[in-house]
C-alpha cells in the first residue's frame, strides 16, 4: 500500500504538471500572439477536442467512467488506462469544462493495480486495497503543489469571526450548491440523450454550445475565455480582482452552461475543480451585490465548499470536516465557521441530478 501511494503521488504530480502544461500551451501560449482569442480558434479546438474523443473511446478504448458519476477507483490495465488517459487528455487539452482529477484517479490505479500484481496477492480485497492506496497517492498531488506555493489560500481573511456576516453564509450556500445543480441536471438531460455510447453528433454539438458560452462571455465582459474555458481552479483566487456584479452573473451563466453540457456529452475528466469555480463566483456575486454582505475571500470559501458537496453525495460527518478543512486550508480559522455553514446547507440541498440519472433511459 505505501510503495503504491509514493508512486502513485509521483506519478499523479507528473500527469498533474502534464495537463497544466498542456492546457497552457493550447489556450495562453499559442493564443499570445494574438490581442484577443479568435473565435474561429476557440471553435476549431473544442470541435476536433470532440472529434478526437469521440475516436478515442470507439478505437483506442473506452474504459473511462463518464463525469456524472464523480471518482471511481477500480483495478485498470496499461490497455485500459491507454484509451482512459488519451480521453481524459483530448478532453482537457481541449478546453472542455472538466478537472485533472480522474486522470490523476486512473494514473493512481494502474499504479496500485501493477504493484498488487507484482506482490501476487491471493485475496482480492488486498489488492483492492493496494489499488485504492494508489489512487489516494495520486489524488494527493492535487494539494502538493498549490500548498507549497501557497495559491490556495485567499487573501485578506479577516482576522477574527465575524458574527454579523456568518447569515450571509446560508445565502451563498443556497446559490452556489442550485447553481451546481442545474447544471448537474442538465447534464443528466445530455446524458440521457447521448446513450451509454459515444455519440459523435453530441459530443460536437456539445463543442459548439461550450465554444458560443465562452464567445459570448467575452463579448459582453471583455474577460478572457479561460473563464468559461478549462476547470478554471486556478483562476479562484483571482476573482476578487474583478468589481462588476454584472460580469460575475455572466461568468456564473455561461461558465454552468458549459459544465453542464462537459458533464453529459460523453467527455472525460473531472467534475470537482469547474464546480468550485461556480461556487466561488457565486460567493463573489454575493459578496458585491450586498455592500453589508461578506467578505469576498469568505463568500467564495463559502461557494466552494457547498459547490464540492453539492458535486458527490456524502455523508453528514465528511461533509462536515470538508467544510472544516477547505475552510482552513483557503483561509483561516475565522472562515471555518461559514465554511461549516455552507457545507450543512449543501448537504441539506436535495440532489435532483442524481434522481434523474438513475431513471432508465
Amino acid at each position: 500500500m505505501l510503495i503504491a501511494g509514493v508512486i502513485g503521488l509521483v506519478l499523479g504530480y507528473v500527469v498533474l504538471e502534464l495537463v497544466n502544461a498542456g492546457i497552457a500551451l493550447v489556450w495562453e501560449t499559442v493564443p499570445s500572439g494574438w490581442e484577443t482569442t479568435p473565435i474561429w480558434y476557440v471553435i476549431g479546438v473544442l470541435v476536433l477536442a470532440a472529434v478526437l474523443v469521440y475516436v478515442i473511446r470507439t478505437r483506442v478504448g473506452d474504459t473511462g467512467h463518464a463525469p456524472l458519476a464523480g471518482l471511481a477507483v477500480s483495478s485498470m490495465t496499461p490497455k485500459e488506462y491507454l484509451g482512459a488517459i488519451l480521453a481524459i487528455l483530448a478532453s482537457l487539452f481541449g478546453g472542455v469544462v472538466l478537472g485533472p482529477e480522474v486522470a490523476l484517479v486512473a494514473t493512481g490505479s494502474v499504479v496500485g493495480t501493477l504493484v498488487a500484481k507484482w506482490m501476487r496477492f491471493s485475496d482480492p480485497k488486498d489488492a483492492k486495497k493496494v489499488v485504492g492506496f494508489g489512487a489516494l497517492g495520486a489524488i494527493l498531488a492535487l494539494f502538493v503543489g498549490p500548498l507549497l506555493a501557497g495559491s490556495l489560500s485567499m487573501d485578506g481573511s479577516p482576522q477574527s469571526i465575524e458574527v454579523a456576516q456568518l447569515g450571509w453564509a446560508i445565502v451563498v450556500a443556497i446559490i452556489a450548491t442550485v447553481a451546481v445543480s442545474l447544471a448537474r441536471l442538465i447534464a443528466a438531460l445530455v446524458a440521457r440523450a447521448a446513450g451509454p455510447g459515444p455519440h459523435l453528433g453530441i459530443m460536437v454539438g456539445s463543442s459548439l454550445v461550450i465554444a458560443a458560452a465562452a464567445i459570448a462571455m467575452t463579448f459582453m465582459t471583455g474577460e478572457s475565455v479561460l473563464y468559461v474555458l478549462t476547470s478554471g481552479e486556478e483562476l479562484i483566487t483571482e476573482l476578487p480582482t474583478i468589481t462588476s456584479v454584472s460580469t460575475v452573473v455572466a461568468i456564473i451563466a455561461f461558465k454552468s452552461l458549459a459544465y453542464a453540457v462537459s458533464l453529459g456529452a460523453g467527455f472525460r475528466g473531472g467534475p470537482f475543480f469547474p464546480a468550485m469555480f461556480v461556487g466561488a463566483a457565486s460567493g463573489l456575486l454575493i459578496a458585491l451585490a450586498l455592500p453589508d454582505g461578506p467578505s469576498a475571500q469568505a463568500a467564495i470559501i463559502v461557494g466552494v465548499v457547498a459547490s464540492v458537496i453539492a458535486t458527490a453525495p456524502m455523508k453528514w460527518p465528511l461533509a462536515i470536516i470538508l467544510g472544516i478543512v477547505i475552510g482552513f486550508a483557503m483561509g483561516t480559522w475565522t472562515l471555518v465557521p461559514a465554511a461549516l455553514i455552507g457545507a450543512v446547507v449543501a448537504r441539506a440541498i436535495p440532489r435532483w441530478a442524481d434522481r434523474i440519472s438513475a431513471r432508465p433511459s
